[in-house]
C-alpha cells in the first residue's frame, strides 16, 4: 500500500508540475505584455504576434525552462500500454526540440536585440546536445528489449529511433531548412500528439481495476465527455490555424494581428483544462488501469 502510493504521489506532482508551469508561461507573457505597452509610444506594436516570438524577449528563460520541464513531465508520465504511452513520449520530445529551436525572425527584425543573435548556431548546438543525449537515451532503453526488434512488440522502439534519425538528417543536410521550419513543425506534431492523448482518455471506459479505488471529481463518464470535447476542440482550433496560416502565405496575404498568438494561447489554454482535470481525476489512484497493466 506505501509503495502503491508513492507511486500514485509522485504522478500527481508530476502532473502538477505541467499545470504550474504553463501557468508560468502565461504569467510570463502577460507580464511581459503589460511593460510592453507601458512603454510603447501611441501607434507603436506592443502586442508580439505569435507566443513564439517571445522566445526574443526577457520571456526567453521561462519560456524554454516550461517546454523542457514539461516535456520531461510527459515523458515520465506513463500512459496506457501502447498507443498513449508512445504519443507521451514523443510529446515530450517534440517540447524539447520547439524549445530549443525559436520561430524564425526576418533578420532586420534583430536588430539590436542581444536575443536575435546567433540563432544558427545555438540550433546547431542546442539541438546536437539533444541528439546526442537523446541516442544515449534510446541505447539504454532498446537494450533491455533488444529481442522486441525483431518482434511486432518493438514498434515502438522502431518508431523512435525513425524520428531521432528524420531529426538528425534534417538538421545536419538541410541546417537552414531546419532552422526556418522545425518549430513549426515540431509544434503542430506535439499538439496533434496531445490531442490524440485527450482522445485516448476520453474512450477509456476501465480507468479502475477494483471496487476499491476511486477517481475524484466528476463521474467517469463526466471525465470522457471532457476529454473528448477538449479533443475535438484542440483539433479544430489546430486546423483552422494552420488552414489560415497556410491559405495566407499560398494567396500573398497578410494574417490578422495577433492570430497566431490567439491560436497557440487557445490550445495551451486547453492542454492546461486538460492536465488540470488528469490531475484531479488521478489525484489518489496515480493512473489508469490499462497504464498499470
Amino acid at each position: 500500500m506505501a509503495q502503491t502510493q508513492g507511486v500514485s504521489l509522485t504522478y500527481r506532482y508530476l502532473r502538477v508540475g505541467i499545470v504550474a508551469m504553463v501557468l508560468a508561461l502565461f504569467a510570463a507573457l502577460a507580464l511581459q505584455i503589460s511593460t510592453d505597452h507601458a512603454a510603447a509610444a501611441p501607434g507603436q506594436e506592443w502586442w508580439l504576434s505569435a507566443i513564439s516570438t517571445y522566445f526574443y524577449t526577457p520571456v526567453q528563460s521561462i519560456f524554454v525552462g516550461v517546454l523542457v520541464g514539461v516535456g520531461l513531465c510527459l515523458i515520465a508520465i506513463k500512459g496506457r500500454s501502447g498507443g498513449e504511452d508512445v504519443l507521451l513520449n514523443f510529446a515530450g520530445m517534440l517540447a524539447f526540440l520547439t524549445a530549443v529551436v525559436p520561430t524564425p525572425l526576418r533578420p532586420d527584425a534583430c536588430a539590436g536585440e542581444p536575443y536575435c543573435l546567433e540563432v544558427s548556431e545555438r540550433v546547431a548546438n542546442n539541438v546536437g546536445a539533444l541528439l546526442i543525449a537523446g541516442t544515449a537515451v534510446l541505447v539504454l532503453a532498446t537494450w533491455p528489449r533488444r529481442r522486441d526488434l525483431l518482434r511486432s512488440e518493438g514498434w515502438d522502439l522502431w518508431a523512435t529511433w525513425l524520428a531521432g534519425v528524420a531529426v538528425a538528417a534534417w538538421h545536419l543536410a538541410w541546417p537552414v531548412s531546419f532552422v526556418g521550419w522545425a518549430h513549426y513543425v515540431a509544434a503542430a506534431l506535439l499538439f496533434g500528439c496531445l490531442i490524440a492523448v485527450a482522445w485516448v482518455n476520453g474512450r477509456d471506459t476501465s480507468v479502475t481495476s477494483g471496487p476499491d479505488e476511486r477517481t475524484r471529481g466528476m463521474s467517469q463518464a463526466g471525465y470522457r465527455r471532457a476529454y473528448r470535447a477538449i479533443a475535438v476542440t484542440m483539433l479544430t482550433v489546430l486546423v483552422v490555424g494552420l488552414a489560415g496560416y497556410f491559405g495566407v502565405r499560398a494567396t500573398d496575404g497578410t494574417l490578422p494581428a495577433q492570430s497566431v498568438f490567439l491560436v497557440e494561447a487557445l490550445l495551451l489554454l486547453a492542454f492546461a483544462v486538460f492536465w488540470v482535470l488528469q490531475t484531479i481525476e488521478f489525484w489518489e489512484i496515480g493512473l489508469p488501469a490499462k497504464a498499470r497493466a
